[in-house]
Formats: C-alpha cells, structure tokens, sequence
C-alpha cells in the first residue's frame, strides 16, 4: 500500500527518488490486475512495504533525536490525518457501488470485508476466508488490496512503542546515541529474522495465511526500518559509488517483476529480490541527493504523489465495471484505466493533499486560533461521500431490481431433443426467469461434506477410503478432482436407484493423471501423489464394476514448469487409463463441463442473459477431442457433454431456469439432478456391454 507520508528521507530532506519508486510500484500492480502482465507486478506491495518502513521510522528517529522523545498522540494524529479520509471515501463509494451492483450474499460479503478493512483488519479477514489473492474462479472482493493498508497500519501499531521502549532502555545504559541505535537495530534484526522463519514455515503450511499475515510481512517493512537506523552509516558510502546501488536496485526490480509469477512462494523467498532491490535505491540516495531521471522526472513524480489515490481506486474499478460489462474486457480494462486516472486526480487534489497539509486533528497550541480552512476541507470530505450516497439512491430508483429468486425444484428433461429446446431458449432470452439455485445463494454452496475431501492418511482430514468392508455387489467409484466430485448427484441419481453403491475417491484440486501436477495450494500439490496412490490400491483391490473419471482440462504440470500442456495432460490420462484402471469392470470418461462466466459475478442488477453467454474456447475443443481419442476403446466409454451445455457453441448461463454452474467451471447440484435421465440413457449400453 503506497505510504502517504512524504519522502522525507531521515536526516537527508526530501527524496524524489522514493516518489518515483512509489510511482513504479503502484503502475506494476495497476498492470498486473488489470492486464495480468507483467505477472510478478503484485511484488509493488512488497516496495510499498520497504519504503514505509523506512519513511516512517526516519520520521519517528529525527523526532527523537530533536526533542529526546516521540509523542503517540501526535503520531496516530498524523496516521489517521493521511491515511483515513481517502481511505473511507473509497471504502463507502465502493459499498455503496457494491450494493447497487450485486445481488444477496455478494453484498453481505462486500459489507463485512468493508468493516474489516475500516477496521485496518482486512488482511486477517481474507486470510481467515482463505482467499485466494490470484483467485480467477469465483468472485473478487473489490476491497481486497485494503489487505495491505491493514498490514502497515498493525505494524504501526506496535513499532513506534517498540522503539521508545529500546530506545528508553539503552539511554539508561549508554549516553552514547549511535550506542541506541546500535541496540534498536539488534532489536529490528530480530524481528526480521523471526519474521522471515515465520513466513517460510507458513509458506509451507498455510501458503495464503503466509500472503495475507503480519507476521510474515513484518520483515519486508522491518528491512526499510533497519535502513533508517543505519543512516549514518550510509551516508558514509562515496558519492560515486551511490548511483551504482541505485541502478543495480532499479535493475533487480525490473527483473523481479518480469520474472516472479503467482506460483512463486510469498512473501519468502518470493519477495526477497523485491526487497532487496528497493533497499539499494534507497541506500543509493541516502546522504546526497542523486538524480535518476527514471525515477526523479516530473511525471514520475507525479505519479508518485498521487500513487496512494491510485492504489485504491484501481481495484474497486477494475471488479465492479468487470462485473457490470462481464464479456467486454477490452472496455473493462480501458474504463478502468480512465477511471482510476480520473478519480485519483480529483482525490489527491481535492482530498488527500489538501488533508495532509491542514492542521486538522493537529496539536494545537492555546494561543493558536483554528484555521479557517480545516472545517472547509472536512466539508468537502462529507459533501464527497453524500454525493456518492445521493448516485446511489437514484441508481437504486432508476435501475429496476432484478426478477424475484424464488427457489424452485428443477425440472428433469426426458431427452436430449428436450434439453436442445431449452438451451435454445435461454440463448434467445433478453429477461431473467426465476432462476434454481437463486444466483444470490451460489456463494453459499459447496459440495456435500466430505465430498472431493481425498483420503486419508494423504489427507489428515480427508475420506476414509481402506479396504476394511465387505465388497457390495455393484460398486461404482468416482475419480478426478473437483470436476468428477461436481459430478457426483449425477452418478447418485442414476446408479443408487439401482442398488448400486457409489464410493467418492475425489480429491478436489488433484486430477487423477499419471503425472505429477501443480496446484494454487501448496497442501494439496504435496498430498496429491499420495492421493493418487490410495486410489490405485482401492481399484486394484476392490476391483470396482464401473470407474467414473473426469478431470478439469488445464493442468499445470510440474514437468512442464507449472504450465498447461495438451501433450502431458493426453500422456497422463492414457497412462491412467492403461496402468492404473486397467483392473476395473468399466470406465466411463465423463467430459468436463465448458468453462464459462461464473454466475456469482455475472448476473447482476445491470445484466441481462445475454452478458453472461460463454463461448466454445479452440482449446477446450482441442482438449476433448483428444479426451474421445483416449475412452473411446475396449472397456472404456467416453461420454460427451458439450451438448449438454451448449448449442452451436454458445453456452448460456441457465438452461430451464436452472443454473448451470455454479461458478466457472463445476455444475450445480441442481442442474446435474436435472440431467439424470440422459446419463441414464447413455449408461444402459454400458452396463450391458461385454468387457471382453
């Protein structure tokens, strides 16, 4: 989060060098986020938290060293004074937004993650949620980057008494100043340390706890501290030899964000070249002003200034216009740009600079009459807010609410003809019908517990899946990841009428290919293998009637760098198939359903049907056609589900009023019910097929 306070560096004046490093900072997350390149551009955070540390403990240092203490009240006073006012602006205008925009559940969400942020506590909200900071499947809080603004001003809440305390006791015990410093940076070092031991055990354990927490962060704002305790020896370092650090900390930058992507571990070692990198520009520049024209010209510095206005309004933005034009990215991105410019400007110059200049909630001496301008910028501030509330309101008069979500039970279709029919519908459509599930309601569910759980002991907390029961006469096993657990009612409703017993060897996020495979979260990358091997034994063992396998299609394979691959993905399933199956009765490839637009985000207050149709991708054709290529053989059926979802391939977002997915990519529970009797139909030839 761009620190507000001015680049004052400790005993050296303003550096214009610090501006432009905030200006590079917030331009690379703005570009990450909204163009998702360069892909290390998240690591801005990381030179926000440097910089802060070190402005804010040289401030609070240079008050010591001239008074012999640090007042708390004064300080806190300049920390809401810079930090609030904007802050709840963006806060309000973006709930405000939120509420005119989203539907039920999203705008209870949204309303929580604004009192956490307004607390300064967001970041411990999203960890707690287990919030996914690259999530692209599911819906984006628009408060999500206050996570880092919580960060800094939980340190702050600790550090200004943690360095009087040490510095009170060293005075006891030496009268020697450069003495105290000495024992604060011991201290400072320690915290550091602690804090990067912290962060890689977390990275290991509770990789996203690890992004999101204090602690773990602690040493990234640390790192900037220690450089302003060691001002005095830095500035020893010769004048000619200051320009090289900088340019080398400029260098490490460039390569840090061109070269750290989301499967990089954060923030250790992740951040490291980060952190580095932007305490050499500022080592560079400490003790003697050096002017480096890409980070010291007017529009860089400019950028700089406003960077705070910035890093607030980019991401409110870039999710609600996103949801409000969810299949027009090109114009989402530009309005987001124009917008974020806009607002920035207007708020740095009618906000957040005026603010920070005036006196407001400053010390004021008795003899000292108020300034006239205070009670004129705080009217401003409400005059801001009140106009928002006041678009809010007539928005809510003018824009008519969506059609009532009544729940409802879902019709089954009889046929494919049937179920043609009623795509076709849904593509032709320009109103909501009542919809099953209400889309409000999709944020709230998830699998039946102990679905797609995995088995242990892999999984500490997963399924149960020894071999310690006798073997029922028809058994049927479900196998893959969270695409085959969505698929689970589907599988229920046709075979247990027929007293057979269906057993889940799901494992969410772990696909069940013979080849080592990636995931967002670091646990199940590491329990995955064991998974699979679990698996194996039960197939090998029970020797089920019939294997039902289905596998999302874009795999990050560890072979591959942690990228997709066609290739790998149609080795592993033919290995799978032909080493790890090859003991089972029958095995049915159910072809994973079409990603489309996720309907948590997609059907809002200002969409229509038609926003939220997806389209057949050339790689998902590519991909299930080498899916039929591999099931469709002796002893293996390959069921294709494309026209289950689609027509002509256009893909709409409900089919008879009933919910297609229930995000991106897995069914609803309602809608796989809804398509028994086609599962049924294409299963009679299976099941009594010769395996011979």
């Amino acid at each position: 989060m761009p620190e507000t306070d001015r680049a004052q560096a400790p005993e050296s004046g303003f550096r214009p060098d610090i501006q432009g490093l905030r200006a590079v900072a917030v331009v690379v997350v703005i570009l990450e986020h909204v163009f998702r390149w360069p892909a290390g551009g998240f690591v801005g955070v990381d030179v926000f938290f440097v910089i802060s540390g070190f402005l804010i403990t040289g401030l609070l240092l240079t008050e010591h060293d001239r008074t012999g203490r640090i007042s708390f009240a004064d300080f806190y006073r300049r920390r809401v004074r810079r930090i609030l006012p904007l802050a709840m602006l963006v806060l309000v205008s973006t709930l405000l937004a939120s509420s005119l925009l989203f539907l039920g559940e999203r705008v209870r969400s949204a309303a929580w993650d604004a009192l956490w942020a307004g607390l300064f506590a967001a970041n411990w909200r999203f960890a707690a949620t287990d919030t996914d900071y690259w999530q692209t499947d599911g819906p984006v809080s628009p408060l999500q980057h206050y996570w880092s603004l919580a960060v800094e001003e939980q340190f702050y809440l600790v550090w200004p008494v943690l360095l009087v305390t040490v510095l009170g006791l060293a005075a006891r015990r030496w009268r020697d100043p450069n003495r105290s410093r000495w024992a604060l940076g011991t201290v400072l070092g320690a915290i550091v340390l602690g804090s990067i031991v912290f962060a890689l055990r977390e990275v290991d354990h509770r990789p996203t706890a690890a992004y999101f927490s204090t602690f773990s962060r602690a040493w990234e704002l640390g790192i900037g501290a220690l450089l302003a305790v060691a001002a005095p020896l830095l500035a020893r370092i010769p004048a000619p030899v200051r320009p090289a650090y900088q340019w080398l900390g400029l260098t490490g930058l460039v390569v840090s964000v061109l070269s750290i992507a989301a499967q990089t571990p954060m923030p250790v070692p992740g951040a490291l070249l980060t952190v580095i990198s932007t305490a050499l520009v500022i080592v560079g520049g400490v003790g003697g002003q050096r002017l480096m024209f890409p980070l010291t010209n007017p529009v860089v510095r400019y950028v700089g200034n406003i960077s705070y206005s910035l890093y607030l309004w980019h991401f409110p933005l870039l999710v609600l216009i996103g949801a409000a034009l969810p299949a027009n990215g090109s114009a989402t991105q530009l309005l987001t740009l124009a917008g974020t410019g806009l607002l920035s400007v207007l708020s740095y110059h009618l906000v957040e600079d005026p603010v920070r200049r005036s006196s407001w909630l400053a010390r004021r001496q008795p003899t000292t009459p108020p300034q006239r301008g205070v009670p004129a910028l705080v009217l401003r501030v409400a005059i801001l807010v009140t106009l928002a509330a006041g678009v809010a309101a007539v928005a809510a008069v003018a824009i008519p609410p969506p059609a009532p979500q009544g729940a409802r039970e879902a019709a089954v279709v009889t046929s494919q003809y049937e179920l043609t029919g009623q795509i076709r519908a849904a593509l032709g459509t320009t109103d909501w019908p009542v919809l099953t599930p209400p889309p409000e309601q999709l944020s709230s569910q998830g699998f039946t517990r102990g679905e797609g759980q995995g088995c242990r002991p892999a999984i500490p907390d997963g399924n149960d899946c020894a071999v310690t029961t006798p073997r029922p006469r028809r058994l049927a096993v479900v196998v893959g990841d969270s695409i085959a657990t969505a698929w689970l009612p589907l599988v229920r409703g046709v075979l247990e009428p027929a007293d057979w017993v269906v057993q889940d060897l799901t494992y969410a996020g772990c696909p069940f290919l013979a080849s080592e495979t990636t995931s967002p979260v670091e646990s199940i990358t590491r329990a995955c293998p064991g998974h699979r091997q679990i698996v194996r034994t039960f197939v090998d063992n029970r020797r089920p009637d019939l294997v039902f396998v289905s596998n999302a299609y874009r795999q990050r394979f560890t072979l591959t760098g942690g990228n997709p691959s066609l290739p790998e993905w149609e080795r592993a399933t033919r290995t799978a198939k032909e080493a790890w199956l090859a003991t089972a009765g029958r095995v049915v490839a159910l072809q994973p359903p079409p990603p489309g637009l996720d309907p948590r985000t997609c059907v809002t207050r200002l969409s229509a049907p038609g926003d939220c149709v997806s389209t057949l991708s050339d790689e998902y054709r590519s991909y299930a056609e080498a899916d039929r290529r591999i099931w469709h053989g002796k002893g293996s059926w390959h069921i294709a589900t494309t026209d289950w979802f689609c027509r002509a391939g256009r893909c709409p977002i409900f089919v008879g009023g009933v919910v297609v997915r229930r995000d991106g990519n897995h069914i609803t529970t309602e809608y796989a019910r809804k398509l028994t009797p086609l599962l049924d139909l294409i299963l009679a030839p299976v099941l009594t097929s010769s395996t011979d």
